[in-house]
């Protein structure tokens, strides 16, 4: 347990060391305050206008969507084509596979690194759209907050899920931006595919990144529930199997 952690830290440290990670933090930040800015102009016209009273500041809720399903993926998809692909092409993979800790805990480490970022990330909009939405906006109650904070939390596991996908992938990837241009392509297919099929739906495990909404709101059957949970639960097992597999005798 004490390698897995000393690994951890190391492939947390690596990702904060890369500036363009902090950057996105203050990009996802100036994003809110443009959509605070753009809603008070909307409001003010309105209100000028017609009379019309409307708050258009960025909730903590409405800002998860926009965020869950756009820039944190891309950022995962970075972070593990960081640290696997780009690390096996610099050659500097030899030396960490050298270190007195077992391979599948070194990719768990990397898949975790990449997953705590996403946390980070998240809870840096929380904040920023619930401190926008006080100031700006129809403040917000303790309870809805809670529900805010809970449909965030509630992200992590299907992020997880896409995080053991995005480093499935990123180990066949021979350079930084064909992996990026698969799991762009692979992520925007799967989105795709349930317009056209819409049974697909129920079976891909991206369906699920918006599965806050089924357990905040009205939560369906035990039934529907248990076939939900198993899917995704099936997806992660099979993701991370196999990638720590192919990881273990990958030649670096």
């Amino acid at each position: 347990m004490t390698a897995f952690v000393a690994s951890y830290r190391n492939e947390w440290h690596k990702l904060m060391r890369r500036k363009k990670y902090l950057v996105f933090l203050y990009i996802g930040a100036g994003l809110c305050l443009l959509w605070t800015g753009l809603g008070q102009l909307i409001s003010n016209f309105f209100s000028y206008r017609g009379g019309l009273s409307l708050s258009l500041a960025p909730t903590p809720m409405g800002a998860l969507g926009v965020f869950l399903q756009i820039l944190v993926p891309f950022l995962m998809f970075m972070g593990i084509t960081d640290l696997l692909t780009v690390e096996g092409a610099d050659n500097t993979m030899k030396a960490m596979i050298c270190r007195p800790v077992e391979r599948w805990k070194l990719y768990a480490s990397k898949i975790l690194a990449v997953v705590t970022y996403a946390a980070v990330y998240l809870a840096f909009v929380f904040i920023v759209c619930a401190v926008l939405n006080q100031l700006f906006g129809n403040p917000l109650g303790v309870a809805d907050l809670l529900i805010a904070l809970v449909s965030y939390a509630l992200t992590f596991v299907p992020l997880t899920i896409l995080a053991c996908f995005a480093a499935l992938v990123a180990l066949w990837g021979r350079s930084g931006t064909l992996t990026m241009f698969l799991l762009l392509l692979s992520y925007l297919l799967l989105n795709v595919l349930p317009w056209f099929f819409p049974v697909l739906s129920e079976m891909l495990f991206t369906s699920y990144l918006s599965w806050y909404r089924l357990w905040i709101g009205a939560l369906p059957g035990a039934s529907k529930l248990i076939h939900m949970l198993l899917i995704v639960l099936g997806y992660g097992t099979v993701f991370f199997t196999a990638g720590s597999l192919v990881f273990d005798r990958k030649e670096y």
